[in-house]
């Protein structure tokens, strides 16, 4: 009787009847279903393991493994010294022949066997009956010299010696064995020891022995790998590890198909201003698919969210030439454009109905590929791997992850790049190097495929303020008589009053940027515009984010005041951003630095880097504190997420 355990992934059957009587392998099993794939590849079938056990069992297939090898392999690909046996053992086969022995009787095969050793030499002949038995195995081969093959894996004892008793205990241990708290095989025999032994004090008259660590050992480790993966590490790192690779998507132009995904850098860098440690900066990046271009990419300590998305993007869809004269980067970066499909994974940034609009809008289509599947997005995760090999490896400040690395070195206390220093060396390496080195399976570098691609498909250029217009956060809000009320500020002008006095306490359709609330753009649907409508408190919304907004109204609720009270909020501001310099000094004076990566992003650190600077100088002018005043908090105080913004 066979057991319908014995199907497990890769073993292999041959049916004896109808026409598929080639050899099959069992390529997934899942649960009481098999699957067989064709040697070849190119046909497929599935079985139950029951009906599988049942034709098994009546002879209608056969295993390969029962059938000998023999048949499969050529005698060129046999060791040296088994090619030699075969052709000791075809001598004495052509002794026989030549002789015309009629039977095979001891005396006339004994004849043949010493007049043959005598001319070859041979020191150790055959037995007459083992003779008898090469050349059985000969004529069933139809006289080929695979039946004279040395049949090595029947040798030995092949059958179980193990008590079925301490089998079975051992096979209840193995379910111990295969969980993800990972116990080693030396406590697996332990348990197993345990139960022999109480076998053995309950039952004086029946002792059974002992087996020994190897023996367990090996009865532990006869499982499939696929089985070994999904107990001890886990069914989601099995799926993966384990699943269907297919064939990798293909692309015949550039845009037909971009990848966008991020990442935390390995490196730690410092804050431009006061060189107090920020931390670990995130990477979002969109590549081209067909030429293996970056078309866009946003590197700040925004978190994933709707709002880093959105910059990449757009930093995708528009030219590039205002980025390398503000970085000072001789070298073309033409990628720019709408893509046809963008892949991006389900985090709750991409799935964010705000971004699925606004991709729509410029024309494209938002795609996500399958949970725990990487591999769908195979350009842009080897670039991340490039990105970590070829430019942060020679770094200071690079991290090597938890457990590598000498424990004597501290990534915190290496960092010595600012992040302006840092973004300034990603981009002219990202230009003139990444851009201009084939691929490993490439013989065209990412800047010559995307040259010549786009003179057979050449891109519209879009406009830099529908597009960043388009990208901005979206929501609803009820026009009244203050205004618009977004995040408890009011935003109020003239022309939106005016259409309060048309249409009343309509609901309008609103846009903002999350790096700067001190204005949002209003839609008037009458007229089909959107209005540009400054925040009534333009003195404290001017160049704040809505993340640093959080922060302060929960540093105000935390004190139990008013909301409303702008006279309130200005302090809260102030006390905040007021004690830069105690808090500098202060970290400045420990040996271990702590990263301020939160801080980073109340500062909205590494976005749009050139807007700011404008802004910046205008404030100035008008005696509004500078960037160079304010302070870098330690963020661990203030623990206010994005998880509540509502953008579609």
């Amino acid at each position: 009787m066979h057991d319908s355990s014995a199907w497990v992934a890769g073993v292999a059957l041959r049916f004896k009847e109808g026409e598929d009587k080639d050899i099959w392998i069992v390529s997934r099993v899942n649960g009481k279903n098999v699957s067989l794939s064709s040697v070849d590849g190119n046909l497929s079938s599935s079985y139950s393991t029951k009906d599988l056990t049942q034709l098994l069992e009546i002879g209608k297939i056969c295993l390969v493994v029962d059938e000998g090898r023999e048949g499969y392999i050529a005698f060129s690909e046999l060791h040296e010294n088994d090619q030699r046996e075969v052709c000791r053992r075809y001598r004495y086969i052509q002794a026989y022949e030549k002789f015309g022995a009629v039977s095979r009787s001891k005396a006339s095969l004994s004849g043949v066997i010493s007049k043959t050793a005598s001319e070859i030499n041979d020191d150790n002949p055959p037995a007459w009956n083992t003779l008898n038995g090469w050349i059985k195995r000969y004529n069933e081969s139809g006289g080929r010299l695979n039946g004279l093959y040395p049949r090595h894996y029947k040798k030995g004892c092949r059958k179980d010696r193990l008590d079925p008793r301490v089998c079975k205990i051992i096979e209840n241990c193995k379910s111990m064995y295969l969980k993800n708290s990972q116990i080693r095989v030396s406590s697996i025999h332990k348990m197993v020891e345990g139960k022999v032994i109480s076998h053995n004090l309950s039952n004086p008259d029946d002792i059974i022995k002992v087996p020994s660590y190897s023996t367990v050992k090996y009865r532990i480790e006869k499982i499939s790998n696929e089985d070994l993966v999904k107990g001890r590490i886990g069914k989601n790192k099995a799926r993966y590890e384990f699943s269907a690779k297919g064939v990798a998507p293909t692309t015949s132009r550039i845009l037909e198909r971009v990848e966008a995904d991020h990442t935390p850098l390995d490196i730690n860098v410092l804050s431009d201003e006061t060189g107090t440690l920020l931390g670990r900066p995130t990477l979002t990046v969109l590549i081209d698919h067909f030429s293996r271009m970056v078309t866009g990419y946003q590197i700040s300590f925004e978190e994933p969210s709707y709002a880093s998305a959105s910059l990449a993007i757009s930093n995708a869809v528009l030219c590039k030439q205002e980025l390398l004269d503000f970085y000072g980067v001789e070298g073309e970066w033409p990628a720019h454009g709408v893509m046809e499909s963008l892949v991006a994974d389900n985090g709750a940034e991409f799935w964010s109905g705000n971004l699925d609009m606004a991709v729509g809008e410029i024309g494209s289509v938002l795609q996500y590929a399958p949970v725990r599947s990487p591999n769908y997005k195979g350009v842009v995760e080897r670039f991340f791997g490039t990105v970590k090999t070829s430019l942060i490896d020679s770094l200071p400040g690079k991290t090597n992850g938890v457990g590598k690395g000498s424990d004597e070195y501290i990534a915190q206390n290496e960092a010595k790049l600012t992040l302006g220093e840092f973004k300034e060396i990603f981009i002219k390496w990202l230009v003139n190097v990444y851009h201009r080195q084939p691929g490993e399976r490439s013989d065209s570098s990412p800047l010559d495929k995307w040259i010549l691609s786009e003179k057979k498909f050449p891109i519209v250029e879009e406009s830099r303020k529908d597009i960043e217009t388009k990208f901005m956060c979206s929501d609803t809000r009820t026009l009244s008589r203050e205004g618009i009320k977004i995040e408890l500020l009011y935003y109020n002008c003239d022309n939106l009053t005016s259409i309060y006095r048309r249409d009343g306490g309509v609901e309008l359709v609103v846009k903002y940027s999350p790096f700067d609330i001190g204005y949002i753009y209003v839609f008037d649907s009458v007229n089909g515009i959107y209005m540009k409508v400054p925040c009534t408190n333009y003195d404290y919304a001017n160049g704040l984010s809505m993340y640093a907004h959080k922060v302060i109204k929960k540093k105000i609720k935390d004190k139990k005041k008013r909301y409303q009270d702008d006279a309130v909020l200005q302090r809260a501001k102030a006390e905040i951003f007021g004690n830069i310099d105690k808090l500098h000094e202060r970290n400045s004076r420990v040996k271990r630095q702590v990263a301020s990566k939160r801080a980073a992003r109340i500062m909205s650190l590494g976005v749009n880097e050139k807007e700011k600077d404008q802004d910046q100088d205008q404030d100035q002018g008008q005696g509004k504190k500078s960037v160079e005043e304010y302070a870098i908090i330690n963020a661990s105080d203030f623990e206010v997420g994005t998880d509540d913004w509502e953008v579609w």
